[in-house]
């Protein structure tokens, strides 16, 4: 709701500048006709915003590329060493348990999978990685998903040959989800994902291969750069519409 506003307002302001450049301040003083340009242009402003939130993609194996597009990001590395199983199907900064404290997650996202038997959801040690890394055992239908608060344009994570194969879903705050799949992961491995807004809310990730439903470590996410594509309307896009509203303002009162 606040890019429709800051997008409305950026556009009435836009469109009152070339009306009146245009000669037609008589017709947007005119209470009649103001009110129904403000109908115009409040409807524009969600098409355009909904296609802002459309969730545009670009994706990095490296992470240094990662890292330079993005700008600053928090990194999550699960600690340095095992806590298992994460009691209740939930992992935030709040969580403490098993050697782990408040405060030893870093704040901004939720890890959370279905609660299950057994060791189900851990931060476990090895396999490949550096010191800790989160994980989860199969059934199949086991997926983690991280919700972030606040939302976030980037994230990325490192795996291994422990999640050979994965699915990945984005869901952004508003227009449809990012869905992928990524096979052939034989050695340690870096998967970006940035948006071309502030706009993801949550990623679920599926493996269906191998003993793990999922194993990531380093989990990067936030991001303060954001790639080029236009989230407000070019100006010779508004100029357009500018010109075809006053041809039917004029129309209108014409006739």
């Amino acid at each position: 709701m606040l890019k429709v506003k800051n997008l409305y307002k950026t556009m009435a302001k836009l469109a009152g500048s070339i009306f009146a450049m245009l000669g037609f301040r008589a017709l947007i003083n005119n209470s009649r006709i103001k009110k129904e340009m403000k109908k115009v242009i409040y409807l524009l402003a969600c098409l355009f915003a909904s296609g802002a939130n459309a969730g545009l993609i670009t994706t990095f194996t490296d992470r240094v590329a990662f890292d330079s597009s993005v700008g600053g990001t928090v990194l999550e590395d699960f600690t340095d060493t095992s806590h298992f199983p994460i009691p209740g199907g939930s992992l935030n900064s709040l969580s403490s348990f098993g050697g782990l404290s408040a405060g030893d997650i870093k704040a901004g996202a939720t890890y959370s999978t279905p609660v299950g038997p057994g060791n189900y959801f851990n931060i476990d040690a090895g396999g490949g990685f550096a010191g800790g890394f989160l994980d989860g055992m199969f059934p199949s239908s086991r997926r983690l998903t991280i919700t972030y608060s606040p939302l976030i344009s980037a994230f990325g994570f490192d795996t291994n040959n422990l999640m050979p194969s994965f699915d990945i879903v984005i869901n952004f705050l508003s227009g449809s989800s990012y869905n992928a799949n990524f096979t052939g992961i034989s050695s340690m491995s870096f998967f970006g994902f940035q948006s071309n807004a502030a706009d993801i809310q949550s990623v679920v990730i599926s493996g269906n291969q191998g003993q793990f439903a999922f194993a990531i470590d380093n989990h990067a996410f936030g991001g303060s750069a954001i790639p080029s594509s236009v989230s407000v309307p070019e100006p010779s896009s508004l100029f357009i519409f500018c010109l075809a509203l006053a041809g039917i303002t004029l129309k209108r009162k014409k006739f």
